[in-house]
């Protein structure tokens, strides 16, 4: 009879690799336990991994959407803030020049125009704020600082007004120089340095999208800047020579401001029906990742049982190869040739 015998060296080596392969498989069912997944899907749908990569697909795409969803809400969010700063600012202001009984006196005449001028400034200052890095008043230039500061404003409607004797004259050059068209030399020329092309969509959803409409451009917020310069150009010395005029000019001003802020509420009204948009999405999406993830959890969910028992065995090797490893560390030479 033939007996084949192998080294030492040889059935070390063998040891080592049977002991490595239980390690690493004792490893991957103590993972698939602890997850509940398996952790070879390929081996697990025999290769027929087509509804599992959709799914994964339709997963990935619904995580962007809903991080899409999040950074719109953010944006729109940071849009509200902002006409709730600029409301604060002009509000009151615009019904105080409007009917303070008080304002042909003098000194309370310039201490409203020096307040139009400041709230001017400031309105201007918030319009080129910014949010997540990007500037929200200039449409797809995110980039771009959306307006001029307000002083150079209020420089270029002096020059516009120099000469000018009545309040409806300066009213008038100044609704005329906001209202101008592209092109026609007024403040969307000479002010604005955002867009004005369609509105930036931002997909949140399976067929849901919102709109980015609101610039420093938009109708509302021309109407409220053109209230606020009309009553600021006065604290420059408009019509000085004029004091009646000057009053005139100072409740024109304010009635703009009033009917702007009507404006500006209509504005926050549209973001806020984007903002329930991308809530509605956002609840979409929560749902369908759910559904999906569930789905996924089917196609690749281990047995337990099976799990357990393949445990069991994988233990029972390893346990047999670290015996046959420690009886052959104590063998000596003696003893091998009794």
């Amino acid at each position: 009879m033939t007996l084949t015998s192998i080294g030492d060296q040889a059935r070390a080596y063998a040891l080592l690799t049977a002991s490595t392969r239980a390690r690493t498989t004792l490893a991957t069912l103590t993972e698939e336990l602890a997850t509940g997944r398996v952790a070879d899907p390929g081996r697990r749908l025999d290769g027929k991994t087509r509804a599992l990569n959709e799914i994964e697909g339709r997963i990935a795409m619904t995580h962007q959407l809903s991080l899409n969803g999040r950074e719109a809400d953010i944006r729109l969010q940071a849009v509200q803030d902002m006409f709730g700063g600029i409301r604060a600012e002009t509000r009151d202001l615009g019904i105080a020049l409007a009917t303070d009984p008080f304002l042909g006196d003098p000194m309370m005449l310039e201490t409203r125009a020096s307040d139009a001028m400041n709230a001017f400034d400031a309105v201007v200052r918030r319009l080129n704020g910014m949010n997540s890095s990007r500037y929200l008043m200039a449409g797809e230039a995110a980039d771009t600082v959306p307006l001029s500061p307000s002083a150079a404003m209020l420089d270029r409607l002096e020059v516009l007004t120099l000469g000018l004797t009545t309040a409806a004259e300066v009213a008038q050059a100044v609704a005329d120089w906001f209202d101008a068209p592209a092109g026609g030399g007024g403040f969307l020329d000479e002010a604005y340095h955002g867009t004005t092309g369609p509105a930036q969509r931002i997909t949140v959803g399976e067929g849901i999208s919102v709109e980015m409409a609101t610039t420093a451009a938009s109708p509302a917020i021309r109407e409220l800047l053109k209230g606020l310069a009309t009553t600021a150009i006065v604290a420059r010395g408009t019509l000085a020579a004029v004091p009646d005029q000057r009053l005139q000019l100072l409740v024109l001003g304010g009635n703009m401001m009033v009917a702007a802020d009507t404006a500006v509420l209509g504005e926050m009204g549209r973001v806020g029906q984007a903002q329930q948009t991308v809530e509605r999405a956002q609840v979409a999406s929560g749902a369908s990742l759910t559904t999906l993830e569930r789905g996924r959890g089917d196609l690749l969910r281990a047995d337990p049982m099976e799990t357990t028992a393949a445990l069991t065995e994988v233990q029972s090797q390893l346990e047999a190869i670290y015996a046959v490893t420690a009886r052959l560390s104590r063998l000596k030479l003696t003893e091998f040739l009794r």
